[in-house]
Parts: C-alpha cells; sequence; structure tokens
C-alpha cells in the first residue's frame, strides 16, 4: 500500500450520498422527498510519526426515518469510486468482485470524497439518526513502517446480541419534495482514537459534532425508459429497482464520454434507479465540489448501461454528454 508521508489533512472527507429518490425538478405535493445527506470528516493530526494510515472497513448505511422506519443499504461502490487513493488498497483499480477495500480516511479531503451510500428512497419527513456500519474485524491501522494493527470502534461494531450496532450519527432533519441536504460531521480523531493498553490494537470511540456543509452541490435527473431500452438497460419488473445503468460524471464540460480506466477523464458515478413512489427513473451524484452562482463549477454527465472492466480501456455506448454547472449547496437537474 502506498503510503501518504503526512498522516491527516487538515480536511478529511468522509461523504455519505443518501440520494431519496435521486430527482430534480419541481416538486409535487405529497410526493417523495428527494435527500442529500453529506458526511464530512474532519480532524485534528495524532502522532504523524506512528501511523501513516486509518482504514476503516464499512458495509453498509442505515437512514431512520419517522415515516418509515429504518431504511438500509449496503455499501456498494462502483469501481470508479473506489481507488487507491481513497481506499487502502495494494493495486490501481478495485475488480468490482472482491470484498470492497476499506475507506483510507487519512487520504481524503477537499473535494476527494468517498459516497457511502446513493439513491435510498426515503418518503417526505423527517430523518432523525444516520449509522454507519463497520465489519467486525476488518478495520486497522498502518504505523510508519508498514506493519498493521487491529483497529476496533466497540461502540459501531455489531455484537451477538446487537447485529444493527454502527456509528450513530444524531440529527433531525427535515426533507421535503425534491429537497437535497448537505450535512457534515466534524470528528476529533485526536480524541476518539486511542491504543490499547500496551498492545497493539487502535480503539475508535468517536465523538462528532453534524453541521451544513455549504461546499457541495448535486447533479441528479430522470431518465425516460425509453433511453434505458435504447441502451439495453433493465427496466423495472414490480421488484427490482436497479436498471444496470449508471450516470457517468466528468470535470469540466464537453467532455466526451469515456470509461473508467487507469488516466480515465471519469470522477463519479451514480446507479440509476426507479423510484416507486414517483414512478420515474433517477439518479443523482452528490457531493461534487459546488461553484457559486456567477461561477458555477463545470461538469459534463452521460448515461451508460454497459458493464465497465475497471482493468481495461474499452468502448462503451454512452448517450450524448450534457454539460451542467454545479452551485455549492444546491443540485443541477440534467434529465435524460
Amino acid at each position: 500500500m502506498k503510503r501518504l508521508q503526512k498522516y491527516l489533512m487538515s480536511k478529511t472527507v468522509l461523504c455519505v450520498a443518501l440520494l431519496a429518490g435521486c430527482g430534480g425538478g419541481g416538486g409535487g405535493g405529497g410526493s417523495a422527498g428527494t435527500g442529500t445527506v453529506t458526511v464530512s470528516v474532519t480532524d485534528a493530526p495524532i502522532d504523524e510519526s506512528a501511523i501513516s494510515a486509518v482504514c476503516i472497513a464499512f458495509n453498509r448505511v442505515t437512514v431512520h426515518h419517522t415515516s418509515g422506519g429504518a431504511i438500509s443499504i449496503p455499501y456498494n461502490p462502483s469501481p470508479p469510486q473506489v481507488t487507491n487513493v481513497t481506499h487502502c488498497m495494494d493495486s490501481e483499480v478495485w475488480d468490482g468482485v472482491s470484498p470492497v477495500p476499506p475507506v483510507r480516511l487519512d487520504a481524503l479531503g477537499g473535494p476527494v470524497t468517498v459516497a457511502l451510500a446513493e439513491s435510498i428512497q426515503v418518503p417526505e419527513g423527517r430523518i432523525t439518526w444516520i449509522r454507519l456500519h463497520l465489519i467486525p474485524g476488518e478495520s486497522f491501522i498502518e504505523n510508519d513502517v508498514g506493519a498493521q494493527h487491529n483497529l476496533v470502534c466497540p461502540s459501531c461494531e455489531p455484537t451477538d446480541n446487537n447485529q444493527e450496532r454502527g456509528f450513530k450519527l444524531n440529527r433531525t432533519f427535515e426533507v421535503l419534495a425534491d429537497d437535497h441536504i448537505a450535512m457534515m460531521v466534524d470528528v476529533d480523531l485526536r480524541k476518539s482514537l486511542t491504543r490499547q493498553g500496551g498492545s497493539g490494537t487502535y480503539v475508535l470511540r468517536p465523538t462528532a459534532r453534524i453541521e451544513s456543509d455549504e461546499n457541495l452541490g448535486t447533479l441528479a435527473g430522470e431518465v425516460d425508459e425509453s433511453v434505458i431500452i435504447g441502451l439495453s438497460g433493465t427496466t423495472y419488473n414490480g421488484s427490482d429497482i436497479d436498471t444496470g445503468c449508471a450516470a457517468y460524471i466528468y470535470e469540466d464540460q464537453d467532455v466526451i464520454p469515456d470509461d473508467y480506466y487507469m488516466g480515465s477523464p471519469l470522477i463519479s458515478t451514480a446507479g440509476l434507479k426507479y423510484d416507486t413512489v414517483l414512478g420515474t427513473y433517477r439518479y443523482a451524484a452528490g457531493a461534487l465540489l459546488g461553484g457559486t452562482a456567477a461561477i458555477p463549477q463545470p461538469y459534463t454527465v452521460a448515461l451508460t448501461c454497459d458493464t465497465d472492466d475497471p482493468e481495461i480501456n474499452e468502448d462503451l455506448t454512452f448517450t450524448p454528454g450534457q454539460n451542467a454547472d454545479v452551485v455549492a449547496g444546491e443540485t443541477w437537474t440534467t434529465n435524460f
């Protein structure tokens, strides 16, 4: 694993994009709300001479909603969202088949983010808390000479009597129809991370505060069923909401859509899913660096339903790319 020369950046960012319904455009009374929750982790430096990497193995996210109980979604990123910069891995690319590598908290910061969940359909109303679930025994810390030490989170990891335990983020906020909400969690790792006695095990006891994040925006939209059929995607069959299609996002405008490979201009992807409440196909890419109304951040977005092999540069079938101007704290809508 490549190690950073510095332990933690001043702004370590861990993003959870909860894209409820994944739509943009005007809202209708009584329709399901669309909320984007971006969770950012900021830290204070620890002993950088002893620690070079903090690797957290997430497996799912749970959102508690007063109208619909708890909604859980597995951490299931696409290969373009997993790199040796954002995750603890030895290879240059992830094959998308083996277990998802642990998220590398120390390598994240600024516009570099990790989306733990996307396209969660949450009805309009109130969300009261979020839980980030960890895989027991899979998180670790790497020291300055490359040796690994176990990292445990007593309050995060499930037990025989409580399989639903996780890093609980308490915050009550409202989700309105077609709304997108960006949130930030600040964790003081100096207070949260300690060594367990004389052993080599580190203990994570997260202490956090939650506030809004005004630097990130969302790119979302609806897709006509005919577009999915034309791309040989899977239409809704009454049970499975996944289409096998995804929106590919590229930094800058007028970018020619391309697949994911080392050196690809692709910076993010967002799954295309069917919204059973609104009866439409929707996508949303959260945690994108946004600009201002006067100078928005430029992006290009395109759709594909082809399987993307991250190991090779291949020819996929895309829709024509569409330009987007993302403003921090807002949602730019691009429909297909």
